[in-house]
């Protein structure tokens, strides 16, 4: 019952707070007669650090009804750059900085209806120690939804994990993809067409064209133009409209949100803990704040961080209050 119990409090506290550490959860508690020691606090997360994709997954599953059925998979970077000793911690490129930093370096999925997001699952880069690169931690994820017997309408994700590898996974479960492409990968118009790069051909229909790709088979592309350049996706969905890629597109761009939200609102980067199982814990249980949030979001038709704001009104009014009191001071 403490550990459940303790996972809540913890998965509260750093939704709520700025500073987020077992020791500053444990004097919290202690103003409220509740006396946790930090050492308590934690051995939960070294707990939750064992199958944390599992707990994740257990604790949204009920949330995930049909209509959430776009995947979305993609990576983002936690920095720690002063980090000196915490597992996982490598050099890798940070889009925040615009540069090669040190950073925790995580391949996340989420299942969305294109409005609302509920992460699902989430690998931890760590190829020194397993050898794998984030195309095998992505094919893990894909395999691991299909398991569970997710419904599931398209899988998206960048150009990073548009790897043959991964394509003809997808088309070996009998699932749809859309996801962008490199202009550099080479196609065919034809059968007996010669090999071009997709940045050689012309004027692409709105509506799409079906090409054959190399090493991996028929595919729809189609084509979009982003600050003057062109931006290329493919679908193995070969009667996808314009419309419907739109649609499927535009829910891709749920998980940038999640990553913003999970960052600034749920402090999946402010922690103290330098051991695997703990940094695995703190993980787990940051996105599960998240999803928190996000029903909180829903519930209450408020942006996360409006609600922030008003639980940190409350704080600061009741500070306020308190601290008159103690002065004698009169409120009007």
């Amino acid at each position: 019952m403490l550990k459940k119990m303790g996972s809540i409090v913890y998965m509260l506290f750093i939704l709520l707070s700025e500073v987020n550490s077992c020791v500053e959860l444990s004097k919290t508690l202690r103003i409220f007669g509740i006396n946790i020691s930090h050492d308590t606090i934690n051995r939960i997360l070294w707990d939750e650090g064992i199958s944390p994709q599992e707990r994740l997954f257990s604790y949204v599953r009920d949330f995930i009804i049909p209509d959430y059925n776009i995947i979305v998979i993609d990576d983002f970077v936690i920095d720690k750059i002063y980090s000196k000793s915490t597992e996982f911690t490598y050099y890798c490129w940070s889009n925040l900085h615009k540069r090669v930093v040190k950073g925790i370096h995580i391949v996340d999925c989420i299942v969305t209806n294109g409005k609302n997001i509920i992460p699902i699952d989430f690998r931890v880069y760590d190829k020194q120690r397993d050898g794998k690169t984030k195309n095998d931690l992505c094919r893990e994820i894909i395999s691991s939804l299909v398991e569970k017997g997710l419904n599931i309408r398209y899988i998206c994700f960048d150009s990073w994990y548009s790897s043959k590898e991964n394509l003809k996974l997808i088309d070996k479960f009998g699932l749809f993809y859309l996801c962008r492409i490199k202009r550099n990968r080479k196609i065919k118009l034809s059968k007996n067409g010669e090999w071009i790069s997709i940045k050689e051909l012309g004027e692409i229909p709105k509506s799409g064209l079906i090409v054959y790709l190399r090493k991996v088979g028929y595919v729809k592309l189609f084509c979009l133009s982003k600050n003057g350049k062109a931006v290329y996706y493919i679908t193995n969905n070969l009667f996808m409209d314009f419309e419907e890629f739109q649609e499927v597109r535009n829910a891709s761009w749920r998980i940038e949100e999640f990553h913003r939200g999970v960052k600034q609102c749920c402090n999946i980067g402010n922690f103290f803990v330098r051991k695997r199982l703990p940094v695995l814990g703190h993980i787990s249980l940051a996105m599960r704040a998240f999803f928190i949030l996000e029903r909180i979001r829903i519930d209450k038709k408020i942006t996360w961080y409006e609600f922030r704001r008003e639980l940190n009104r409350i704080a600061v009014g009741n500070a306020i209050i308190s601290l008159c009191k103690e002065a004698g001071l009169l409120l009007i």
